[in-house]
């Protein structure tokens, strides 16, 4: 299935995929399977004053923001009126020169009519595509139908789903990191859901359209005493690093580690866990024994990238997931060391309603400086969803940056 949206001067498009993949007796609704996300990552809320301590630690900030403002014409091509109506996570993928994807979370597959979500139906991930030298409408797809509406990516467990995050392009394959989620009936009523392992998933043929993927499997792990890798990614020299959480039972409370493995990319498509190596104390090794923390605010969703006219690599995040500052760090190298978090924007969202998911798009970047962010906003009520269709939708960001002087 497929429905196309009209956007404005942003030349860019998307391709979006829908499967309504519930557990059995799972009701539509998408404010509990997001704080679900946020819970079972192990990300937890805390207080502005908490939030405020990691930066006053560390080197000082290689980065200086110049400027920081919503970015309304981003935030419009997300606004749709039939089909697809909003998702969250909202990470972006070049497929080539010309065209983006961007993969979604939880969909809401409907209406919007009198402004007002109606017909909602959910799907756990879909996808759009977006032109990036012209401006079309964006284009959307998910698997089903508007009535029966499914999810693009399905793992082989019929009681789990996906929640695709980054990915990249290599050798004509798509690599797109997923985290594999089940129903857990014990859960509190806003907590039956368990993340239970990452997957990186291999589409064979990204140029078809997403109804048409083939793609493999590739679990990344299976329990706590894993690191949760597949948080964000990014294309080094000629390895794919990975960037994770470390292992639950290693996480203090209102703690996320970050660490980092790396794959070799000519070994990539072999899916093997053997070729794969992590940051340690002891240099890069084979087993994820004393790993090195890059820094203690991670989050389960982040972006790792270059900006035109920067040396070294970009870090966008919201610290531990949550929050309202989108959170910069810059490094000469994928293992760091990463410079101390700059607050480059804070969000406005205020209330019930909640912010979190910050990524930033490299490809709709036009300047040296300038960085395109997304971030997405939530809340905990079904009936707000329904109310205020803009609740559930990318909000656009542009942030505009100089390099400090070392």
């Amino acid at each position: 299935m497929s429905s196309t949206a009209m956007g404005p001067s942003l030349a860019r498009s998307k391709v979006v995929d829908h499967r309504k993949h519930f557990g059995r007796g799972l009701q539509p609704c998408l404010p509990r399977i997001t704080t679900m996300r946020l819970f079972s990552e192990g990300i937890y809320r805390m207080s502005a004053a908490v939030l405020l301590l990691p930066l006053l630690a560390g080197a000082d900030p290689s980065l200086i923001v110049e400027s920081a403002k919503p970015l309304p014409e981003l935030t419009q091509l997300f606004r749709h009126t039939r089909g697809w109506t909003g998702g969250d996570c909202a990470a972006s993928i070049p497929l080539s020169e010309k065209r983006t994807l961007w993969l979604f979370a939880d969909t809401w597959i409907g209406v919007v009519e009198n402004g007002r979500r109606q017909k909602m139906r959910m799907s756990n991930n879909t996808a759009a595509w977006q032109s990036l030298e012209t401006h079309e409408p964006l284009k959307f797809f998910w698997a089903g139908s508007e009535e029966k509406p499914e999810a693009l990516l399905k793992p082989t467990q019929s009681d789990h789903w996906y929640w695709p995050g980054d990915g990249v392009m290599h050798d004509g394959k798509l690599y797109v990191f997923c985290k594999l989620v089940k129903r857990n009936e014990a859960g509190a009523p806003a907590f039956q859901f368990d993340w239970v392992g990452n997957e990186l998933v291999q589409i064979e043929n990204p140029y078809d359209e997403p109804t048409r993927w083939r793609y493999q499997r590739m679990r990344l792990f299976r329990d706590e005493d894993d690191v949760r890798l597949g948080c964000g990614c990014v294309i080094d020299g000629d390895h794919l690093f990975v960037f994770g959480l470390f292992p639950k039972k290693e996480c203090k409370k209102l703690e996320a580690p970050v660490a980092v493995a790396r794959v070799p990319l000519a070994k990539l498509d072999r899916r093997q866990f053997s070729d794969w190596q992590f940051w340690t104390e002891s240099g890069w090794s084979g087993k994820p024994d004393k790993l090195i923390a890059l820094m203690r605010d991670g989050a389960a969703e982040m972006s790792i990238g270059r900006v035109r006219g920067i040396s070294g690599l970009v870090m966008v995040y919201q610290g531990l997931g949550l929050g309202k500052d989108i959170l910069l760090r810059h490094a000469d190298r994928p293992e760091g060391p990463w410079s101390a978090p700059v607050k480059a924007y804070r969000c406005p969202e205020a209330g019930k309603i909640f912010a979190y998911a910050a990524r930033f798009h490299p490809e709709l970047a036009k300047d040296p400086g300038q960085l395109i962010v997304t971030y997405c906003r939530n809340t905990g009520s079904l009936a707000d969803h329904a109310r205020e269709p803009d609740i559930y939708i990318p909000q656009g960001v542009e942030i505009r940056l100089k390099a400090q002087a070392k």
